[in-house]
């Protein structure tokens, strides 16, 4: 078995993202999960719910004998765990971290057969090739005789808890707490302060919303007033002027990224992602004689900067090459010419707030 670290924040896109919209049905079935927009949040009650009945299915523990009726029990019998933990002796990482739990975290590993925080995936489901799947939390390398015989031993003896220090200190396997239902194993570019969610650029065309891992660069804005003179007039010191039309000029937002922002593995495919959403919204989409077009808006901390026609998608490439043979640094540079939602006066405009 392998298990998939799971936020409370996960959403199923999301999911089916990292797992493949063939498997996403089997793995929600196999964790007793429903299709729902949020399945972290949803995962994270099934954990709870969990805990809160307590023991169940002690009865069969193997060879080793039980200590009376556990069921509804708030802690697993060491000889549920003794079994438990012997069971996953072919995948060192699984046995360590199983090895680390606490108490409640067994319980729920009892009842639900996976870890907090984690999502069991089958050996028979393949996941995409991503850097989101090597996420995955199984090596198929077995544990070792000296490690496993003395962590039973311990889980045997009172007070039938397990030293730590039987692993090595490079040991990147951390106990699950409820407390804390969010990645177990931890992400490169999760130590840097990426704005993940708080920069988007949303489509009209496909109804869809992409993330952008860093703020544009430098954002130049201006409007622009037409007036056309007036021919000469007699008696008059200075010409008329007759209003036009008023406009903001072309926008032009530059990003510069590294493909590696992303999950820390520049093979992921989420900067071409990125860049092809971009590139797609200067096309339209035809539906018979009909030709539609897209109308872009780019939301910085949820609010909207600017909405209007993407008319320009420019990328720089530059190096170091990565290991698919490409660059890894590049500037996007977007230029979008605004369209307002709402009539514009100078009223309106003037009570305008900052952003937008």
């Amino acid at each position: 078995m392998q298990y998939l670290p799971i936020s409370d924040s996960m959403t199923l896109e999301e999911l089916i993202d990292i797992v493949g919209p063939q498997n996403v049905d089997n793995i929600l079935a196999v964790n007793n999960l429903n299709r729902a927009p949020n399945i972290g949040m949803q995962f994270n009650r099934v954990c709870k719910d969990a805990l809160d009945i307590g023991v169940v299915n002690t009865n069969n523990i193997g060879d080793i004998p039980t200590v009376g009726d556990e069921d509804g029990s708030s802690t697993l019998p060491w000889q549920r765990k003794y079994t438990l933990l012997n069971s996953m002796s072919t995948d060192s990482d699984v046995f360590e971290l199983a090895a680390l739990m606490g108490e409640d975290d067994w319980v729920i590993y009892n009842n639900l057969g996976t870890f907090p925080g984690m999502l069991k995936i089958p050996e028979s489901i393949i996941l995409p090739d991503t850097s989101s799947a090597s996420t995955l939390l199984g090596n198929d390398t077995p544990v070792s005789k000296v490690i496993h015989d003395t962590a039973l031993n311990q889980l045997s003896t009172y007070p039938h808890t397990i030293d730590p220090s039987i692993f090595n200190e490079y040991s990147v396997a951390k106990p699950a707490t409820l407390a804390d239902l969010g990645l177990r194993v931890e992400q490169p570019m999760e130590w840097f302060n990426i704005p993940w969610g708080q920069i988007s650029l949303y489509s009209s065309l496909s109804d869809k919303s992409i993330d952008i891992p860093v703020y544009p660069e430098v954002y130049e804005d201006g409007v622009a007033a037409s007036y056309e003179q007036m021919p000469d007039m007699l008696y008059q010191y200075e010409p008329w002027q007759l209003y036009r039309s008023s406009s903001r000029n072309s926008n032009v937002f530059k990003f510069d990224m590294h493909r590696d922002m992303w999950t820390g593995d520049h093979r992921d495919g989420k900067c071409n992602e990125l860049i092809r959403f971009c590139e797609a919204n200067c096309y339209p989409e035809y539906n018979g004689s009909s030709v539609n077009t897209s109308l872009v808006t780019l939301y910085i901390n949820g609010s909207p900067l600017i909405r209007g026609v993407l008319t320009n998608v420019d990328v720089t490439w530059d190096g170091p090459i990565g290991l698919d043979g490409w660059y890894l640094h590049c500037v996007l540079t977007l230029s979008i010419i605004a369209v307002s939602s709402i009539p514009l006066n100078y009223s309106t405009v003037a009570s305008k707030g900052l952003i937008g």
